[in-house]
């Protein structure tokens, strides 16, 4: 089994949560609306990591990071071989306008309230309940 270290984002506005949805039948946790972010390449630290992705996927740019846990799952990859993900969640504050990447052709502002109708990917619905948002 191989291990993928990740960053993910927890991005707030107004009682809304940031998330985005793959291109259909894309990656891990396929047709599910998760948090930006991803993998952690070499010799990059965790911040950098999480304002890189967070620029990519969102075009956001970060303000303020503050690490809020660490959360492990396993999930299969394409190819079916498993992955053990650890994903180290930041609450970031953000600036800039929001839009749609290549990664997450739809991105949406999320109301908490709405995250239980939502089809969320597993790590992203411990992480909520851990929170309170669910």
């Amino acid at each position: 089994m191989k291990t993928r270290i990740c960053v993910v984002a927890v991005i707030e506005k107004d009682g809304k949560i940031l998330m985005g949805n793959k291109a259909r039948d894309i990656g891990p946790y396929p047709n599910t609306w998760r948090l930006p972010g991803g993998g952690v390449e070499e010799r990059e630290s965790l911040e950098d990591a999480i304002k890189r992705e967070i620029k990519e996927e969102t075009n956001l740019d970060v303000e303020k990071v503050e690490k809020i846990g660490v959360y492990e799952d396993e999930e299969p990859d394409k190819d079916g071989e498993m992955t053990h993900y650890v994903f180290n969640v930041f609450k970031v504050k953000s600036s800039g306008k929001y839009a749609a990447s290549e990664e997450f052709p739809s991105l949406e502002w999320v109301d908490k309230k709405q995250l239980v109708n939502t089809s969320l990917a597993r790590p992203s619905i411990k992480l909520f309940k851990e929170l309170g948002y669910l």
